[in-house]
């Protein structure tokens, strides 16, 4: 409130006496003030592309994460994946286990790393 009294109170004091010149003086502060308006509208608009940037960057960021659970069932069925491989391998001819075969289906899964 104070500051619109005080610009007020500048612009009138500042204006010419005779009407016509008084005119043009308002005239020329509205100018002004629309020229201020425009660029602030513009910074506006480059603010919210700016923003709307950074969230799309910080969405796809996202979109690349997986959470902890998931991760480590996936690391889960990797490990079971590749023991079952090479139990398959230590197989005897015609798929026929042995014992190191038998020993590699032994081998416990491992303890979870990044869940409890």
């Amino acid at each position: 409130m104070t500051k619109e009294a005080m610009r007020t109170l500048l612009a009138d004091s500042t204006a010419p006496r005779d009407p016509r010149g008084r005119g043009d003086h308002y005239r020329s502060h509205l100018v002004d003030a629309h020229r201020t308006i425009e660029i602030l509208q513009l910074r506006i608009k480059e603010l919210e592309q700016e923003r709307d940037k950074i969230k799309q960057a910080r969405e796809y960021e996202l979109s690349l994460c997986v959470t902890r659970t998931t991760a480590e069932d996936e690391r889960l069925a990797a490990f079971r994946l590749a023991r079952g491989k090479a139990a398959m391998l230590a197989e005897g001819p015609d798929g026929i286990p042995t014992g190191m075969s038998h020993a590699i289906d032994c081998i416990p899964d491992p303890k979870p790393k990044w869940s409890k």
